[in-house]
């Protein structure tokens, strides 16, 4: 077979073309899994729960009865932090026993992220539900405060086995913008079993 002058023209104009629309493709795809692997799982050695967290934090060991189920600490950013607490519960079989996602927030901000005595408040700014194999979660956005100090939290309620388990995601005010996606995806990775 015999190129003409004619057709090597042609592959000389569009081969380049070609590469330079191949190499973008391979970039946007390897941006896209960049962004989704910068969290990595954390699965309880027994089974009971797993949710996600950013590749930046470790595990914090308080010793076994002392504070949460789990925290783990951003290790650029001291105070930025994921906790899982799990805490007994007798007023129903799901998180949808105690109230709306709205009426839950308000008990969170007042129970758990700024009760009486603590100097802290805690501004609701949003609220959802979303369902995990027919069992509800509630994803709770918090704006908290103690003294000067501007804190963004989400935090994530379900109740499972009579235990409520609550993750939050806390990180200063100013940085927020940075890691509300991150966060999000957070809080909608909690899967209590």
């Amino acid at each position: 077979m015999t190129v003409t002058k004619g057709q090597l023209a042609w592959f000389s104009r569009w081969i380049p073309r070609m590469l330079l629309l191949l190499c973008l493709c391979l970039s946007l795809l390897t941006s896209a899994c960049a962004g989704a692997s910068n969290l990595r799982a954390y699965s309880d050695p027994s089974g009971a729960f797993a949710f996600a967290y950013p590749n930046g934090m470790v595990a914090v060991n308080l010793g076994p009865g002392k504070g949460p189920a789990v925290l783990l600490r951003d290790l650029v950013y001291d105070s930025e932090n994921i906790s899982l607490m799990i805490a007994p519960f007798d007023k129903g079989e799901t998180i949808a026993d105690l109230g709306s996602p709205d009426e839950v927030g308000a008990l969170v901000a007042e129970k758990i992220l700024a009760p009486e005595g603590s100097g802290r408040s805690a501004t609701l700014l949003a609220s959802e539900a979303f369902e995990r194999q027919s069992h509800p979660y509630y994803v709770l956005e918090y704006q908290t405060k103690l003294g000067s100090q501007l804190r963004h939290e989400l935090v994530t309620v379900t109740v499972r086995h009579h235990r409520l388990y609550t993750l939050t995601a806390s990180t200063q005010e100013s940085r927020w913008p940075q890691v509300e996606a991150t966060f999000k995806n957070v809080g909608h990775s909690l899967n209590v079993s």
